[in-house]
């Protein structure tokens, strides 16, 4: 079994803006798989896609199942999607933004809370909320408080 991937850590992936297989620095991990990746060369953020010049599995190797599409077995998947923690780590050139609830954010900014510790913006939510993914998970916050 191969050790466990952390974030820090170096991987091949496809760039996709580069448009071939380099070194990247994996961001975030799920289920001990890279989710996100920053290039060597051009520090572009992106999924993790496979290296092109990887060897395709065999989709005869999944086992299909009659189950999979029914809507028990998808709340059982999104139920363990959330579950597991993933590992926050910032670009080394991005700027991490101390949180506080009357400053205003935007998707793509990391921010370092002092509780959740190190999230990256996912989503505004109405004109006072944003949604952060930390390594313990997603959380809404306020942001732009007038007081």
């Amino acid at each position: 079994m191969p050790p466990p991937l952390k974030a820090g850590q170096e991987v091949d992936s496809y760039c996709t803006k580069c448009k071939m297989d380099l070194t990247h620095r994996i961001v975030a991990v799920f289920n001990n798989k890279p989710v996100n990746v920053e290039c060597r060369t051009c520090k572009q953020v992106h999924k993790y896609r496979a290296p092109k010049s990887a060897v395709a599995a065999p989709s005869a190797s999944k086992p299909a199942s009659s189950s999979a599409s029914s809507p028990r077995a998808a709340a059982v998947r999104k139920a363990a999607h959330h579950e597991e923690p993933m590992a926050m780590v910032p670009p080394s050139h991005a700027h991490v933004h101390i949180y506080r609830m009357t400053e205003r954010f935007t998707k793509g900014q990391w921010i370092q809370h002092k509780v959740f510790g190190i999230g990256l913006v996912t989503a505004e939510i109405g004109g006072d909320k944003i949604e952060v993914r930390f390594d313990a998970g997603p959380k809404v916050l306020v942001h732009g408080h007038t007081g």
